[in-house]
């Protein structure tokens, strides 16, 4: 499992067998797709390399590293489910080239999955 953590340091979401959740609530928030995440929408909403989590226009909305806590817990079913409804309105998978900035951007991870 992996955690998101914000340009502050705190933890705003996990990764958990390839679906995003909120870090408060449990909430499915969107799915990894490779290395591409979507949210709620139809589109690739950024991709995940090196260790960071970079929308498509190459700001940083998150840095990705291994959650040491780690915690055994398996995907609820309605969360299954969530993220299969996600993963059936995905209209676009590819994504072009990122080019990779400093910049992070001035909405947060979350605001860009809904």
């Amino acid at each position: 499992m992996y955690i998101i953590l914000n340009q502050e340091g705190e933890k705003i979401a996990h990764i958990n067998n390839m679906i995003i959740l909120d870090a408060e609530r449990q909430k499915v928030l969107g799915i990894l797709i490779g290395d591409c995440f979507f949210g709620k929408g139809p589109k690739v909403v950024g991709k995940i390399f090196n260790s960071t989590a970079y929308l498509t226009n190459g700001d940083i909305v998150g840095k990705v590293e291994r959650n040491k806590e780690l915690k055994s817990s398996s995907i609820k079913k309605a969360e299954l489910l969530e993220a299969w409804d996600i993963l059936t309105n995905i209209k676009e998978h590819t994504c072009e080239w990122i080019k990779e900035s400093k910049k992070w951007s001035k909405k947060s991870f979350l605001d860009h999955l809904v």
